[in-house]
């Protein structure tokens, strides 16, 4: 179709894609204000202004499985040709599509139709105004099509759009429909009103997020079921800094051991393709995990405010008292909603301690020379004392000289 074609396509793609019944497309077939004579006299039938086999399409396999009759060929071409009209509607560069193409997004359960609908609005170029619309595209559950949308943001103009675009980050790939994990198996408590972001989730990392979708407090939540708390971020990361500092330090260790463990072990045959797809699948999640886990450690102001921790299990590991699980509760900027992060340990104990041993030397250290500091200062401060005493004195006795010596001098003069 070429983009002159934007009438027929309008039909197409922005209307069966909506799943509305035959009869319904009559809206999109009104002519213009000038042919409406024409209209009346010799109406068109829908079903020649829709091409053929979307609308057989639509009559015979809509809502039925892909192998059911000649349902899969079908739905080949279906897809084809509903990517080529929304990638025309793309071309016009025409905002107000921009509505109806996002209602299409969200409808169609087609993972290509959806990538090609987020290029066509990028091919249009979202602005601040669509943000609000656009929001709800960014947590899709297949990682492919957060991707189109993250790209579709970058063609997008205005501080709203921008803010968004930073925030929609997906750490994950392929085309497999994620699903939210059973929080009860990592014994962490999740708020009401609650819906769960794939993009800055990961499970294997010990971190899982969400944003409060009605009106209820999580504060008040997480509140309740807190050991210790509310610190405020930069409190909560002090605190615990040498805790934080070990796990990152047993999570580094883990990955070295299973880096030279993958070094050590023959890759499968090529033409394997199962076997050598996984190993490579392994390779790659690896390195994407330590990049992840910073990532979801990471609170920058311009997208969340008000970072506030809850600790809800601290457990004594070696030497140490460790927040095992806790919340980061914060207000998403981009999203415009309360938002929290859910984190816990996922090393094992024996990890921890072993990191304990340069850390606790580490810390030794420190304590060392905070404690000479501390002398040095109060030493310091000693002499100042001592020296404004000296001083303070001598002023004393300086004025006590003059005076005495104003004195002789006024009876030397008779006065």
């Amino acid at each position: 179709m070429q983009p002159g074609d934007a009438r027929s396509t309008i039909i197409t793609a922005l209307v069966m894609l909506l799943s509305l019944s035959i009869s319904d497309l009559l809206w999109a077939a009104t002519p213009a204000a000038g042919s409406q004579k024409s209209a009346v006299v010799a109406p068109a039938r829908t079903e020649d202004l829709v091409d053929p086999i979307v609308v057989k399409y639509h009559r015979e396999c809509s809502g039925k499985a892909a192998k059911e009759s000649n349902c899969d060929r079908l739905r080949d071409n279906f897809v084809a040709i509903l990517k080529e009209d929304l990638l025309t509607l793309g071309a016009t560069a025409k905002r107000q599509y921009i509505p109806d193409i996002v209602r299409m997004f969200r409808r169609r359960p087609e993972v290509e139709l959806r990538i090609a609908a987020a290029d066509a609005i990028g091919m249009i170029g979202p602005q601040d105004q669509d943000a609000s619309i656009l929001i709800p595209l960014t947590n899709d559950p297949v990682p492919d099509v957060r991707h189109a949308v993250s790209s579709m943001l970058y063609h997008g103009k205005g501080n709203a759009i921008s803010l968004l675009k930073q925030r929609a980050v997906t750490m994950h790939a392929g085309r497999t429909p994620q699903t939210p994990p059973d929080v009860a198996k990592f014994s962490m408590p999740v708020a009401p009103d609650s819906l769960y972001l794939f993009g800055s989730s990961d499970a294997s990392v010990g971190r899982l997020s969400y944003v409060i979708k009605g009106k209820s407090d999580p504060a008040s939540f997480f509140k309740a079921k807190a050991k210790k708390g509310p610190f405020k971020l930069e409190e909560f990361q002090e605190k615990y800094r040498f805790q934080i500092q070990d796990e990152r330090e047993a999570h580094d260790q883990a990955q070295q051991a299973a880096g030279k463990e993958i070094e050590n072990t023959k890759p499968p045959d090529p033409r394997d393709v199962q076997a050598y797809t996984e190993f490579m699948q392994k390779i790659q999640s690896m390195g994407a995990q330590q990049g992840t886990r910073m990532y979801l450690d990471s609170y920058e102001p311009k997208l969340f405010s008000s970072s506030t921790v809850y600790v809800l299990e601290e457990r004594q590991i070696g030497q140490r008292s460790y927040p095992t699980r806790y919340v980061v509760l914060y207000q998403e900027l981009a999203f415009k909603r309360p938002g929290y992060r859910l984190a816990w340990t996922t090393v094992p104990d024996d990890a921890l301690k072993a990191a304990q041993v340069a850390s606790l030397q580490e810390q030794r250290e420190e304590e060392a020379q905070q404690a000479v500091a501390r002398k040095e200062e109060e030493a310091a401060k000693k002499r100042e004392a001592e020296l404004e005493a000296l001083t303070k004195k001598k002023d004393a006795a300086e004025k006590k000289q003059f005076k005495k010596g104003q004195e002789d001098l006024e009876k030397a003069l008779g006065f």
